[in-house]
């Protein structure tokens, strides 16, 4: 009965120094042993009295929702740490970076959890709203030609005009 014991001991301690070391390793390579989403904080814009910035959160692969990356816009009064979210009733999938305007209104793009379309989002510094601005579009391209339009100070297309208006350049050639 004396070796059993022994053996077990022996057994105990081998798995406690196993399960220590792997921590040890887990540590030192920079994990952790509880899964964390990844937050991307992508530029900061200056925005009225505040900044603003797009960024971008990734669950851990366990913790999955349907979609495999989340967006979201945050303001700031000062630019340091007190970020908060804009309230959106969409879930976005898929984001542009922040486009500011002549006009100083900032404007960018995203795309609904299950839609492939593209939305423009207009963010007013001076209220902090966040409002749709102009929606359908097919193509990340497209989306970020409004914004390049936006930026210059001209109106947005709809995605009607823009689709006409590309179809007549790849027709030029015709």
């Amino acid at each position: 009965m004396g070796q059993f014991l022994l053996g077990l001991r022996s057994l105990f301690l081998r798995l406690a120094i196993f399960v220590l070391f792997a921590a040890i390793l887990v540590w030192f390579l920079g994990g952790n042993l509880t899964a964390e989403p990844v937050i991307v904080r992508h530029g900061s814009v200056p925005c009225a009295t505040g900044y603003a910035r797009v960024v971008q959160v990734i669950p851990p692969l366990e913790t999955l929702p349907s979609e495999r990356e989340i967006w979201r816009v945050e303001v700031s009064p000062n630019g340091e740490d007190d970020w908060r979210t804009m309230p959106s009733e969409r879930i976005l999938v898929r984001a542009t970076d922040l486009t500011r305007a002549p006009d100083g209104m900032l404007y960018f793009a995203g795309a609904s959890s299950g839609l492939k379309e593209w939305t423009i989002f207009a963010l007013d510094c001076a209220t902090g709203a966040l409002s749709v601005r102009s929606s359908g579009y097919a193509a990340s391209l497209e989306v970020e030609r409004q914004l390049a339009r936006l930026g210059r100070g001209l109106p947005v297309q709809s995605a009607e005009v823009s689709a006409q208006a590309q179809d007549a350049v790849l027709r030029a050639g015709d």
